[in-house]
């Protein structure tokens, strides 16, 4: 799925316009731009740092999985899971679980999801076959 990256927490309307003018419109756009191998003119064009970008390319990674979408991504950020290899690592369990200490941790105001949530992020066979290589 293709999300808006003015669906994504942590930017503001100058770094989407900034976005936008380097052709980045969603998250498949990041992904395409982030591909390239000379990410300087992506720096340049937009005027951020490479960890605001990398941690853009992240969510936009993380967004595609099933449920997941950008409501969810911030705080998987926030616990080191930066991409589905990452993510599957974890059980549905155990994710719950790191993700709810790492809010109390740094008490952050982002959702934390529930089991019933996460379970479906890993019915998504395409994401964890993928992780599993």
């Amino acid at each position: 799925m293709t999300y808006k990256m003015s669906e994504f927490q942590g930017l503001n309307p100058a770094q989407i316009e900034k976005l936008r003018e380097a052709g980045i419109e969603n998250s498949d756009d990041m992904m395409r731009m982030w591909a390239q191998p000379n990410r300087t003119a992506l720096l340049a064009q937009t005027g951020m740092g490479i960890d605001h970008l990398t941690d853009l390319a992240s969510m936009s990674r993380l967004a595609r999985v099933t449920n997941v979408g950008p409501k969810y991504v911030g705080v998987l950020l926030a616990a080191g899971i930066d991409g589905p290899r990452s993510l599957f690592e974890h059980t549905p369990e155990s994710l719950v679980k790191r993700l709810s200490e790492v809010a109390t941790e740094k008490n952050l105001t982002s959702p934390v999801p529930t089991l019933e949530q996460v379970g479906p992020w890993f019915a998504d066979q395409r994401f964890a076959a993928a992780a599993a290589e």
